[in-house]
């Protein structure tokens, strides 16, 4: 079985990542991964470029975003098909127009409305992980966030 990156962050998420995503592609092939996924902070700011480089490469290239949910917890979420990027993209717009500048939240229940074509994941540094919060706040926001996906796309990650 292979090796696959599911929680790349590019230059584009400031002070997060520290590559630009055609690096990230040719390392993930130089590495010989079949795949890898490119998760920027409330944006899918460098996907057109990691999804051509990742191509050329020989490299599936996986599209996402780390989203910052209003209890302070991140949540990353995978696309997994058309319907999924535009609803990623329509929540990350949302979220961006409702917040101040250089600030994003993502509202619990616009989870549910957006959901779709959507694979949260769940583990340490992610909802699941958050040490935030208090235990019943986090058991609430896990609950609502594994309805509002559904369980064949709610992954837990170890």
């Amino acid at each position: 079985m292979s090796y696959c990156e599911l929680h790349c962050c590019s230059a584009f998420s400031f002070l997060r990542g520290g590559s630009f995503p055609e690096q990230l592609a040719k390392v993930a092939a130089d590495l010989e991964m079949p795949a890898i996924a490119l998760l920027d902070r409330n944006g899918v700011y460098g996907v057109q470029r990691f999804s051509v480089a990742a191509r050329e490469h020989g490299v599936r290239p996986i599209i996402g975003a780390e989203l910052s949910i209003e209890d302070g917890s991140i949540l990353p979420v995978l696309v997994e098909n058309r319907t999924g990027y535009k609803n990623l993209c329509e929540l990350l717009t949302q979220s961006h127009l409702r917040s101040e500048k250089g600030k994003c939240t993502v509202h619990l229940d616009e989870l549910l409305e957006f959901a779709q074509g959507l694979v949260a994941l769940f583990g340490l540094g992610s909802a699941l992980g958050s040490y935030s919060m208090s235990s019943a706040a986090r058991m609430f926001s896990l609950s609502f966030i594994a309805i509002s996906f559904a369980a064949k796309n709610a992954l837990i990650e170890n």
